[in-house]
């Protein structure tokens, strides 16, 4: 019989590329989502996979889709708690999620690997000043395991997801200049020369989760694998999205304050981590030997690049 992956927030597009992944490379695939009947569930449910529900705030229940599991990758939402908690109650949020899925999952008889969605630190990567909340209370929870959960720490691998390419579909899609026959505009607190690592989210995550799960002894005893494509000034990120659509687009700069008086909290969120990208472009520097990258995991030629991922989604620029 295959194996059996658990995937937590199997509709979102972390979970979705994983899952998506691991059932093409024929694992059995037990899809966690809240919303059994969305049409991302459907979809995924039409491809084979099982549906499943769990609260991540409730032990029991993630003991439950966890049974029987050979793997499971684990990600949590930062983003939906930050308006109604705030920037460091949303961490805390997140970092005691993250500890429930890795207590449940240091539970599960048979588990071979754990994965779980975090990031690199601010405060490690350039002193407290630099903390952000969305980063570095996922890395707190990845100290934590490693200090309290040893026995799962050596079956665990954090995966790291860059700046996602698909921001540019939404969030921070450039915005059209009335009356300057074509020309757009994005407005970013930071300097274009900022440095950000890049990737594309539906294609990408998932072939980096199916290789690291197939080569533990590279992404093994609790390793941080990177998940981007290019690593480039923020600038050239939206000069690549100029290239591909043929449009015309200038970056430019403004105060975090007045970001956040144009996005609310979710700006001041965004602006505290490109302040820390200001001034910490080795995103892995503090995490010395532990960073597995692409290279690494020997998939180079399959990552989707920047301008790849713009081009397949050309629709949506």
């Amino acid at each position: 019989m295959p194996k059996l992956v658990v995937v937590c927030g199997a509709t979102g597009q972390l979970g979705g590329s994983v899952a998506r992944k691991m059932l093409k490379e024929g694992w059995r695939v037990r899809a966690i989502t809240r919303n059994a009947t969305s049409a991302a569930a459907v979809a995924l449910a039409d491809k084979g996979a099982e549906l499943a529900t769990a609260d991540y705030d409730d032990e029991g229940s993630l003991l439950k889709v966890f049974e029987g599991a050979n793997v499971v990758f684990a990600v949590t939402n930062f983003w939906e708690h930050l308006v109604a908690l705030g920037q460091e109650g949303a961490g805390q949020r997140e970092y005691a999620q993250c500890l429930a899925l890795a207590t449940a999952a240091s539970k599960t008889v048979g588990l071979e690997h754990f994965v779980l969605h975090t990031i690199a630190s601010g405060e490690k990567l350039a002193g407290k000043a630099f903390m952000c909340p969305h980063w570095d209370y996922k890395d707190r929870a990845a100290d934590e395991i490693k200090r309290s959960l040893p026995e799962l720490a050596r079956k665990t691998t954090f995966l790291w997801v860059g700046y996602f390419a698909s921001n540019l579909f939404t969030l921070l899609k450039p915005l059209e200049i009335p009356g300057s026959y074509g020309a757009h505009v994005v407005i970013q607190p930071c300097r274009p020369e900022t440095v950000m690592w890049v990737t594309d989210v539906e294609h990408n995550v998932g072939l980096f989760v199916a290789a690291l799960i197939a080569q533990p002894a590279v992404s093994l005893p609790a390793k941080y694998v990177s998940v981007h494509s290019d690593i480039l000034p923020y600038a050239d990120v939206f000069a690549t999205w100029s290239a591909v659509t043929g449009k015309r687009c200038e970056f430019i700069q403004c105060a975090p304050a007045q970001y956040e008086r144009m996005m609310g909290v979710f700006g001041k969120e965004l602006a505290s981590q490109l302040a820390l990208n200001e001034v910490a472009p080795d995103w892995g520097r503090g995490h010395g030997g532990d960073v597995v990258t692409a290279k690494e995991l020997g998939i180079e030629g399959e990552v989707l690049s920047l301008r790849q991922s713009f081009e397949a989604n050309k629709e949506r620029l």
